[in-house]
């Protein structure tokens, strides 16, 4: 009897009366939540009448409900009486699966001898949990190294097949179109900001990041990154969103960097065809910025509402924040999908890493913020110098904010007080403003050399929740 291990290499039995001459560059839609629209263009050498064809190497992430298959050639021709996705897949709790009540064989240590192995042959009996075997009349339950399988059971194969039962009264040769949803093919943006050393101007690139775990490759493949939030059902895109526009025709690779609007969301293509492997991640660049102005501030922020257990003064920590305005004027001017941006400042010929943020998306028009890292010299202490509940829901309070500065220039600090309900300053020490209904902000210029005898910032308060 042949056995047949997992490891070694499989032959399947194929349908012969149709076969597959060439396949086209795929295209992409790739999506940021782990999925992707697929389009294969393959071209056939059909029999006259009725006959089968098989189309192998899917990709297994495939979602059978999305599947769509028409002839680009003579699609009145072409008639597909039905199709069966064949996505049994060759794994190893598949073909426990499909050896229950079956003899198999075990290797197992021996007992008697470190590293020791011996071959024993099993009856399948559950693969409920861990696997449950009959050796010898007695059930196992317990370690083994190995199975080996007589045969290899049918309609198992590495990834899923497409059988069609077709009637062909068009030509023998045809271009057949395959589209689908594909999950497991995702992509994710990173942003690098070259800053000057005072962090007043800069340039940014965008890089996309194409990670391929969908179980089958794309060579030359046309690709199409959709930036936005479409909505998933059991994690499955809504084809009829964009699929329509997306593939109506192909990519242009002569394409301008600047994306174009989709439905409520942003299609950015590819100029040159990427070849993605599977279980291969490939970066690309996007685009990158002129000159850009960019804007830095020291910002901190607390709760303004004393907890009533401030013995000691309170540290806070102040967050070094750029900003920069996503405009064409300013060497930008398109929708910028959420992603990583990482800053350095770049010296002659050094750089130095300045920190990494969150950036979510930003429409043309929309101010970029983000936090790039605490701020090392600069240090606020907090002192509740009052705390009053004054009625049920009412309290007053008093704050001493106490700023030091050991650099050698003055230093803006904006300070962000956080007060919930409706709140009254009853004195401040300095000018203050009301950004937003909960928030109380101080922007003061802390000067140098301040290390020792800090600069006061006091205001007192009263709040009804």
């Amino acid at each position: 009897m042949k056995y047949v291990i997992l490891a070694m290499g499989l032959l399947f039995i194929f349908p012969t009366d149709i076969s597959a001459l060439k396949t086209y560059a795929p295209r992409l839609v790739v999506q940021q939540n782990g999925q992707a629209l697929v389009t294969e263009l393959r071209s056939l050498t059909l029999l006259k009448g009725e006959g089968a064809v098989l189309l192998p190497d899917l990709p297994s992430t495939i979602d059978p409900n999305t599947l769509q298959v028409r002839s680009k050639t003579a699609p009145r021709d072409f008639v597909i009486r039905d199709l069966t996705l064949d996505s049994d897949l060759l794994t190893p709790s598949n073909l426990l699966r499909r050896h229950l009540g079956q003899k198999v064989t075990l290797i197992l240590p021996d007992g008697k001898t470190q590293g020791g192995r011996i071959q024993k042959e099993a009856v399948l009996l559950s693969t409920d949990e861990a696997p449950v075997f009959l050796i010898d009349g007695a059930v196992y339950a317990g370690p083994y190294e190995a199975v080996i399988y007589p045969e290899l059971p049918k309609g198992l194969s590495p990834r899923p097949r497409l059988s069609l039962n077709v009637d062909n009264s068009g030509p023998a040769r045809q271009d057949i179109e395959l589209t689908y949803i594909a999950r497991e093919l995702s992509w994710s943006m990173d942003y690098v900001l070259a800053l000057n050393k005072a962090a007043t101007s800069g340039t940014l690139i965008g890089w996309v990041t194409l990670q391929n775990r969908s179980g089958a490759d794309y060579n030359e493949a046309l690709v199409e990154l959709l930036a936005g939030e479409p909505r998933s059902v059991q994690q499955f895109a809504p084809r009829a969103l964009y699929a329509a526009k997306a593939m109506a025709a192909p990519m242009s690779m002569d394409a301008a960097d600047a994306p174009e609007e989709l439905f409520e969301y942003q299609l950015y293509r590819l100029k040159r065809p990427v070849t993605l492997a599977n279980q291969q991640s490939r970066q690309v660049q996007l685009f990158e910025s002129g000159r850009i102005d960019v804007s830095r501030k020291l910002l901190g922020r607390a709760n303004a509402l004393p907890s009533g257990r401030e013995a000691d003064p309170v540290k806070e920590h102040l967050d070094a924040v750029i900003s920069f305005r996503n405009t064409e004027g300013l060497g930008l001017g398109l929708p910028l999908p959420k992603g990583i941006l990482r800053a350095f400042e770049e010296q002659a010929e050094s750089k130095h890493f300045l920190g990494e943020a969150p950036l979510e998306r930003a429409p043309v028009g929309a101010t970029v913020e983000l936090r790039l890292g605490q701020v090392f010299d600069i240090t606020v202490e907090r002192v509740a110098l009052e705390f009053e509940k004054t009625g049920k829901n009412s309290y007053k309070g008093t704050w001493e904010l106490r700023l030091r500065n050991s650099k050698k220039q003055s230093q803006r600090v904006v300070l962000q007080e956080l007060l919930p309900g409706k709140w009254k300053v009853q004195d401040a020490s300095q000018k203050w403003s009301k950004p937003s209904s909960g928030v109380l902000e101080f922007a003061v210029d802390v000067p140098a050399g301040t290390g020792q005898e800090p600069l006061l910032v006091t205001y007192s308060f009263t709040t009804e929740l």
